[in-house]
C-alpha cells in the first residue's frame, strides 16, 4: 500500500515501542465517570483505555467526560465508562514503524493511539507528543492539522 503524505517526512526506522509511553492506566467498562475523572487527575493523564478481558473496547478522554457526561447532565456516579467511551478505537502494534502509526493518527484524526501487543493487550500509548520527540516535525504537523480539521 502506498502512503500518501501531505508533507514528505524523513523516513525513520523508529518503532512504536521505542517511542510510546508505557505508563498505562486502564479501566473496565463499568467504571463510573466520577472515578474516571479522579484517575485522570491523580495519574496526570488525558485518556484512559477501556478494556475487558485485556482486550481494548474503547477510549475515554477528558473531552468525552466533558461532552458526553457533564454537558448532558449525566450522574457521574451512575454513568459507566461504556456509555461515554469513544468507539471505534484505533490502535497500533508494538514493532510497527512510527511513521505508519502516525499515518493512522492523521487518517483517523486522533492524537493518541493505544499500542497493543500480538495478543491484543494494551501495553502502551502513542501520542502526538511522542511523534514530536522521535520523528520529522512536518509529520507531526500533518497529524495535528488533521485533528484540528476534525475538532475545528
Amino acid at each position: 500500500m502506498m502512503i500518501q503524505w501531505k508533507s514528505k517526512p524523513q523516513w525513520s526506522p523508529v518503532t512504536v515501542d521505542e517511542s510510546m509511553s508505557t505508563h498505562i492506566v486502564s479501566v473496565e467498562p463499568e467504571r463510573p465517570v466520577r472515578q474516571l475523572a479522579k484517575i485522570m487527575r491523580d495519574e496526570h493523564v488525558g485518556c484512559i483505555p477501556v478494556v475487558s478481558d485485556n482486550l481494548l473496547l474503547g477510549m475515554i478522554t477528558d473531552r468525552d467526560i466533558a461532552c458526553r457526561s457533564v454537558a448532558e447532565a449525566r450522574d457521574p456516579d451512575e454513568t459507566p465508562a461504556r456509555d461515554i467511551m469513544t468507539t471505534p478505537v484505533y490502535s497500533c502494534r508494538t514493532g510497527e514503524l512510527l511513521v505508519d502509526a502516525a499515518k493512522v493518527m492523521e487518517d483517523q484524526q486522533v492524537r493518541r493511539l493505544p499500542v497493543v501487543d500480538d495478543d491484543g493487550k494494551v501495553v502502551g500509548l502513542l501520542t502526538a507528543d511522542d511523534l514530536a520527540w522521535h520523528t520529522d516535525h512536518l509529520l507531526v504537523g500533518d497529524v495535528i492539522e488533521a485533528t484540528y480539521e476534525r475538532h475545528g
